[in-house]
């Protein structure tokens, strides 16, 4: 049903600077992503949460490249 399973650091290397969709989720006990199966990615992140609308499960939406400048950040 989906494609492989792939760590986050695959992910970032596969899908440089691309928003990702990712389902079937593996996160470590601090809650951070360790793996799972990439159902969409896109330069765009509206695309990216057009899919997330058609999902019903669990998933994470993960952005692999760096901080961008047109946005403003909050911590």
């Amino acid at each position: 049903m989906f494609k492989e399973r792939m760590t986050l650091k695959e992910m970032i290397q596969k899908y440089p600077d691309e928003w990702l969709f990712i389902v079937d989720c593996e996160h470590s006990e601090n809650t951070e992503l360790l793996s799972g199966h990439v159902l969409v990615h896109s330069k765009s992140e509206a695309d990216i949460h057009e899919a997330s609308m058609h999902y019903n499960g669990s998933a994470a939406i993960r952005y692999t490249g760096g901080m961008r400048e047109d946005v403003g950040y909050l911590f």
